[in-house]
């Protein structure tokens, strides 16, 4: 929500690409009426305290973007070049558990809401499904195994004709639906012929859309094991913060979401420690204290509802709060 004061970080533009507002114009309290009136719905501004954050990544930025540009390039060649092998993603899921292993147990990773992209969604949901693995201490070959199925999991996506970005299903046309959760079926059997892939991974591949409670699809079916009640999960949350196959919501909506939903839709082991490895507020997020004052997420802790904010005082003084240490100061909501 503007406030005015805000610095813009690109420009404001119209559909024909003519500059109405420059880059680095200050966004008096007057500009935003106008912008409104416009029918502007987002602008980026710049972070004034961008210097300041220190957000927590699974790996590397650079290193994520490789491995997605690696997985939408096999994944193209295998559709459009008649069944092209995909071996490949062996090296893929071992450079992810590599990665994964490297970094420290308990630390608190930020996540945040963007737009539905099939190859970041698979590469993201393959961290998160790892990252409980290890924090459930499953051995390297589970590791492995779960890397592959959640790698491959989506691949039947690339195979159904109707929309699945941000899309509600609930009152969705009957054959729009049947037609979307044929993708798991499709996945499976597109993978056939792929014999260096783990029966537990195929599995997971057939099942990630299958709940606890028997309400999933295509099968309606419980699954005891281990990786298929890791995929569910984590491939749920991710759905919701990026909008994939569902509408999105906020990080901090989906939590209360597989929250609720643990014990019933979801395996509670796996939600619980999935949960406690991403940050309620990410760094960057404005957010209100129960004093009323508002504040900055600048890193977080290693309690993932409470991180280190940045407060502003009536006088504009910068003061840090490391919420995890202060039991007198607790954040009341995100603005």
């Amino acid at each position: 929500m503007l406030k005015g004061s805000e610095i813009l970080a690109e420009s404001l533009m119209t559909e024909k690409k003519e500059v109405i507002v420059p880059k680095g114009t200050v966004l008096r309290r007057e500009y935003i009426p106008l912008i409104h009136s416009l029918g502007i719905e987002a602008l980026t501004v710049e972070d004034p305290y961008e210097h300041l954050e220190k957000p927590n990544y699974f790996i590397n930025l650079s290193c994520m973007q490789s491995i997605i540009s690696q997985v939408k390039r096999l994944m193209e060649r295998h559709i459009y070049h008649a069944g092209k092998p995909l071996y490949e993603f062996e090296m893929i899921a071992n450079e992810i558990i590599k990665q994964m292993n490297a970094m420290p147990e308990s630390m608190v990773v930020d996540l945040y809401e963007r737009t539905p992209d099939l190859y970041e969604h698979t590469v993201m949901v393959t961290l998160l499904a790892v990252r409980v693995a290890r924090k459930l201490h499953l051995d390297q070959k589970k590791q492995y195994d779960i890397a592959v199925g959640c790698l491959l999991h989506d691949i039947g996506i690339r195979y159904i004709t109707t929309k699945y970005a941000d899309r509600e299903w609930k009152n969705a046309d009957s054959m729009d639906v049947f037609e979307f959760k044929k993708h798991t079926i499709l996945g499976y059997s597109a993978l056939e012929h792929e014999t260096w892939i783990p029966d537990s991974a195929r599995k997971m591949i057939l099942f990630h859309h299958e709940k606890q409670d028997r309400t999933g699809f295509p099968m309606r079916r419980k699954n005891p094991e281990i990786e298929c009640k890791i995929i569910q999960a984590c491939d749920a949350f991710d759905c919701g913060i990026c909008g994939m196959e569902c509408r999105r919501i906020s990080v901090q909506d989906m939590l209360e979401k597989i929250r609720k939903e643990s014990g019933t839709k979801f395996d509670s082991e796996v939600v619980n420690v999935l949960v406690s490895g991403i940050a309620h507020y990410p760094v960057g997020t404005t957010v209100k204290m129960d004093n009323q004052m508002e504040g900055i997420v600048i890193s977080q802790t290693d309690d993932p509802e409470n991180p280190v904010i940045m407060l502003l005082d009536t006088e504009r003084k910068n003061k840090k709060h490391n919420l995890m240490l202060e039991e007198n100061v607790s954040i009341l909501q995100v603005v």
